[in-house]
């Protein structure tokens, strides 16, 4: 049960790792940040990093929780990831620049 939970945990973490770097490339989040607008070339490294992330935690709850429970659990945590990635760059940005420098 346990063990369930923290795998949970580091998927959602993973979910909120991507909603992050695609919230980074736009530059309003970017100034947020005090981090400036990224290169091109770098955005589109992010979407793709982001894709990757996305698509691993969609195949892990699968493989973890089974076809419908895993799939209602990654539609569930793309929701949770994607309105506090919101409520960080709301009210935190600052919480988000390690993460902002490291994509220069």
């Amino acid at each position: 049960m346990m063990a369930t939970f923290v795998f949970d945990l580091g998927l959602g973490a993973l979910t909120f790792l991507a909603f992050a770097l695609l919230a980074l490339t736009q530059f309003p989040h970017r100034r947020a940040t005090g981090v400036p607008e990224l290169p091109r070339n770098r955005a589109l490294r992010a979407y793709l990093a982001a894709a990757m992330l996305l698509g691993m935690t969609l195949v892990l709850s699968v493989e973890n929780d089974g076809g419908g429970f895993g799939f209602l659990l990654w539609a569930s945590l793309l929701s949770l990831a994607a309105c506090a990635v919101a409520l960080v760059l709301g009210w935190w940005p600052w919480l988000l620049s390690p993460l902002a420098r490291r994509m220069m």
